[in-house]
């Protein structure tokens, strides 16, 4: 499930459009990022002020005038979710009292997977605006609107001031020692963001201030682009995930009527906004996710249909890899253009705990060239390039270091020793991770996080090379006290020369 962040939120939902009707309460949606082609929603779930649950057969849905329901079954035609269209909610049989009311809104498409929202507005406050109305009001914010500065706070976090520095990440990605050890997270969820800043999230403002309170040197920021994959979802959970067994395209036909996003029509402009609250010493991580080249692929057969292709249907993985890669090249492309990006991570999951999900000749036939091509273009740009991935993928560093990246995460626990894995190629890579999800920053306590982030620090922060971050990413179900556990040890003990006992 992707959560998306409260800044992207604020771009497509129309504020004070939250009010009851006649026979329960709507709201409205308006893109104003990129087109979107679908054939509908499943598995919607909306929770009133964390209390309320609506069922899903009270929701009726209007995209542009044509009025739909939520259903396991696809659409037979294709739903166009348009720039600059509106999409209208309603919930009957529930109205709303005056006053601030938060939902949460999460729900599964059926070709790019699960997504998850959270809108808060007032209703009584304000009127639901026509469209002359908000027209006009636009306009008027546009005359006023200035300049965003950058955002600078003051503080300390484990007792060490506050002073987001991007070259200091970029020192370990060189593989030379900073001033002190940096973390490294390229996901924190919503939920695990607004325990540690106390209060809702729902500005670009506010996404940067928890960078910087949180220790970070950098934001990152990912281009929103959507291919397809099936997602399953258990009965009365919240949670999906990718289904292995089954995906969206089957046969050559169905590569060739799937609403492929055009790369040139992606949204870039979350990142400008970022840019300008950023202050003079941090960057942003540009994110090339999720899932990139190999899962992407993988993903919208499903990965026990892509085995068999291999064998006999060559012809549509082939065309899959190059529709999808060309199109991440072409965000390459216009990524390394936006301001102040510092590096850029590529999330491609390529192993499981045990060893690859294929065997490596697929990808160094298919996959790790377009990864090269990425690489070129981050080389010219003097972009540094780190790369993801869950499992055991050690018999492709040599790989992966030959299309130019410089920087490996999570090194899972589970999978591979990380101090093995820096005593063999920590003369080629900065090593990111791996602070436990599995047990310790899920189920553990408070000191038992703080006594491994001193393990880790005291094992592989010396000489260098090392950034310390959770084995794959901070999902919301992480403890928000081991969270704050980690980022304050770090700061208290990462300065260099480490001086652990």
């Amino acid at each position: 499930m992707v959560h998306v962040p409260g800044f992207l939120v604020n771009r497509i939902y129309e504020k004070g459009s939250l009010q009851n009707t006649e026979d329960g309460f709507m709201l409205s949606l308006k893109n104003r990022i990129m087109s979107i082609k679908t054939y509908g929603i499943s598995a919607l779930k909306v929770t009133l002020d964390g209390e309320i649950s609506i069922p899903q057969e009270d929701i009726e849905l209007e995209l542009d005038g044509r009025i739909f329901k939520v259903s396991n079954e696809p659409q037979k035609e294709l739903l166009e979710f348009s720039k600059n269209s509106r999409l209208i909610s309603r919930a009957k049989g529930h109205h709303l009292s005056e006053g601030k009311h938060v939902l949460k809104i999460s729900f599964v498409t059926h070709e790019y997977g699960g997504v998850s929202l959270k809108i808060q507005d007032n209703v009584g406050e304000e009127e639901y605006l026509t469209l002359w109305k908000r027209i006009k009001k636009r306009i008027k914010k546009k005359k006023k609107k200035v300049a965003a500065k950058p955002i600078i706070i003051e503080g300390e976090l484990g007792g060490i001031p506050l002073d987001p520095d991007f070259s200091r990440l970029e020192k370990v990605l060189r593989r030379e020692i900073p001033d002190r050890v940096p973390l490294f997270e390229f996901d924190v969820e919503i939920p695990i963001k607004e325990a540690f800043l106390g209060r809702e999230i729902t500005t670009a403002e506010d996404d940067v201030e928890f960078y910087i309170r949180a220790g970070y040197d950098f934001v990152p920021v990912i281009p929103p682009f959507f291919t397809p994959r099936s997602m399953s979802q258990a009965e009365g959970e919240e949670r999906s995930w990718v289904t292995e067994s089954k995906g969206i395209i089957k046969t050559m036909e169905d590569f060739k009527n799937f609403p492929w996003p055009d790369p040139d029509n992606v949204d870039f402009s979350g990142f400008y906004e970022i840019a300008e609250l950023l202050p003079p010493k941090m960057r942003i991580l540009g994110l090339l996710s999720p899932a990139a080249v190999f899962g992407n692929t993988s993903q919208s057969m499903g990965l026990t249909n892509f085995s068999y292709a291999l064998f006999d249907n060559i012809e549509l993985v082939e065309a899959l890899f190059e529709k999808i890669g060309s199109s991440y090249l072409r965000i390459a492309e216009r990524l390394v253009k936006v301001p102040k990006l510092g590096a850029v991570l590529m999330s491609d999951d390529l192993a499981h705990t045990g060893g690859l999900l294929v065997n490596p000749k697929i990808y160094r036939k298919y996959v790790f060239p377009w990864y090269a091509k990425f690489g070129a273009i981050l080389k010219k740009a003097d972009i540094p390039f780190l790369f993801h991935s869950d499992g055991n993928f050690m018999p492709v560093f040599n790989d992966l270091y030959d299309c130019g990246i410089r920087g490996i995460h999570p090194i899972e626990p589970q999978a591979m020793d990380i101090v093995n894995v820096k005593q063999e190629y920590g003369d080629k890579f900065c090593i990111f991770g791996n602070i436990d999800l599995e047990y310790t920053l899920t189920r553990g306590t408070v000191e038992e996080v703080v006594t491994l982030v001193k393990k880790r620090l005291k094992e592989l922060a010396p000489g260098g090379g090392y950034g310390l971050s959770a084995s794959n990413s901070i999902p919301d179900y992480v403890k928000p006290e081991n969270f704050r556990a980690m980022v304050e040890t770090v700061k208290k003990y990462g300065k260099y020369p480490i001086n652990i006992e």
